[in-house]
């Protein structure tokens, strides 16, 4: 059962790193009419701030930092891209010069302030002056900790109400020494309604997700670090998952007679072909496409109240079914292991409000339990060593990610992403994660009543949320309420 916040309106965020003052000089850079703070990671004009954030502001920090000098594009792709950070370096680097002399005012022909020396790199040729910034009276035991634990890069949410937005989190083993990382949040994408399910390209540089907002719903696919994103269905659509040669996207798609049916559609967009009607069901309805390009798993509703998980051949559009679980119990969420040998899936029971985690072979046959701990699951995604999986699960209280063995044992929390955070899925090199992140904000209002039927008074607030607040009840006096609500990440 599909219990995932929706209908909502989210601008997605990245989370870069700034500069760690404990392995440099706090520095305010002056140039011209403009000063970078190296601290802060901020570039201003007379004053007013200057959007040059993430990548572009390091490099711009680097010119500075060697002004009049000759930086090479290798030594700026080892300390600003290491050779584990998967993503096209040349463009990377030449979209950050682009935006760099676009927040500078400055012409590649005729630069003031960044000259290309072709082939080789750049240098920065204004006048330069550096000054002192005031030293923060917050100890740095505290960022020391952060750069020790948080070696990932996000994209995040920031959210209003009852929201969601997508994520994803860089891994870098190797980080200049002069760009020790803290945490700042800013913009990648800015949409409105909600958007989730995110699944990574086979070449880890896209993310395909699905939106929710009346005439801007649909499928979408962006580019990791920048392009609009690029709609391939309209509608009521969800659950998207990439073919192995990144060619195609299979997705779900709702009908106003309340029929379900998987679709494929070109990954540059075009027109839309129906694979397979699928019978309506209690669940949602999660795809996952086989390495070996042959099959599509999807949970199919049985017609005894259940949903098993099943395989759809794409040669010739048969099924098979690889679970058959108890009556009043539902198996969805499939997701193949990078070898193809085994489907991860989650078995909701108790109305939605129990979950764990099994494995079953694509070769059909005993299923094997994993989790313990009968609390809600929305997603899983396997390590591409096939080794782990990271899945979200309330079983910290509030939904999170963790990460278990293939093999069994006890899940271990995935660090830094927090709570509220859902969804997950890795790219294909290891080293990003994409994942839903929701924030709440509800509250408690109260309705006297005239009847069953009708109010005495407008409804009057209660308990104003600051977060999740649930299932409110009085007391048998009734002068008090009792509910549920995550106060310091726990459910109290």
């Amino acid at each position: 059962m599909d219990q995932r916040p929706k209908n909502a309106r989210v601008p997605a965020h990245r989370v870069v790193f700034h500069m760690n003052e404990a392995n440099r000089s706090a520095q305010i850079v002056r140039f011209g009419i403009f000063d970078a703070d190296l601290q802060t990671g901020e570039l201003h004009k007379n004053g007013v701030r200057v959007p040059l954030q993430g990548q572009p502001f390091q490099v711009c920090a680097i010119l500075l930092s060697h002004a009049g000098e000759l930086v090479t594009r290798e030594e700026l792709r080892q300390k600003v891209w290491p050779e584990d950070t998967f993503v096209d370096f040349d463009q990377a680097l030449n979209t950050a010069i682009t935006k760099i002399r676009t927040a500078l005012g400055d012409e590649p022909d005729n630069p003031r302030f960044v000259e290309t020396l072709p082939r080789r790199g750049y240098r920065f040729i204004g006048p330069v002056e550096s000054s002192q910034a005031p030293s923060p009276s917050a100890p740095t035991g505290r960022f020391e900790r952060l750069r020790a634990k948080a070696r990932w890069i996000s994209v995040g949410a920031c959210l209003l109400a009852l929201l969601s937005g997508i994520g994803v989190w860089r891994f870098s083993r190797k980080t200049a020494e002069s760009l020790r990382p803290s945490l700042e949040v800013v913009p990648l994408v800015v949409m409105p309604g909600d958007q989730g399910s995110p699944v990574f390209s086979p070449d880890g540089n896209q993310v395909a997700f699905e939106a929710s907002d009346g005439k801007n719903s649909g499928i979408y696919t962006t580019i990791i670090d920048g392009a609009k994103p690029l709609r391939l269905a309209e509608g009521a659509v969800s659950s998207p998952s990439w073919s192995p040669d990144g060619r195609q996207v299979a997705f779900v798609r709702y009908s106003l007679e309340n029929e379900r049916a998987i679709y494929v559609v070109s990954a540059l967009g075009g027109a839309e072909h129906r694979l397979y009607p699928v019978p309506v069901s209690c669940c949602r309805i999660d795809l996952s496409w086989s390495p070996d390009g042959k099959t599509l798993a999807f949970a199919d509703g049985n017609g005894d109240l259940s949903t098993r998980i099943t395989l759809l051949s794409l040669a010739d559009s048969t099924t098979r079914h690889l679970t058959s679980p108890p009556h009043h119990q539902f198996d969805f969420g499939p997701v193949f292991s990078p070898d193809g040998s085994t489907v991860a899936f989650s078995r909701v029971g108790n109305g939605g409000i129990v979950a764990d985690l099994f494995l079953v072979p694509t070769t059909g046959g005993e299923t094997k339990r994993l989790t313990f701990d009968n609390r809600p699951i929305f997603g899983a995604s396997w390590t591409p060593d096939g080794r782990d999986i990271v899945f979200d699960s309330w079983r910290g209280g509030l939904s999170s990610l963790w990460r278990i063995s293939g093999t069994g044992g006890t899940p271990r929390p995935l660090a830094g992403v927090g709570v509220n955070a859902g969804s997950p899925s890795i790219s294909p090199k290891g080293n990003q994660l994409a994942y839903t992140q929701w924030l709440y904000n509800e509250s408690i209002w109260r309705v006297d009543l005239v009847d069953d039927k009708h109010g005495r008074r407008p409804p009057g607030l209660v308990i104003s949320g600051k977060g999740m607040t649930a299932r409110p009840d009085f007391s048998p006096d009734g002068k008090k309420i009792a509910f549920e609500s995550p106060q310091g990440k726990q459910e109290q």
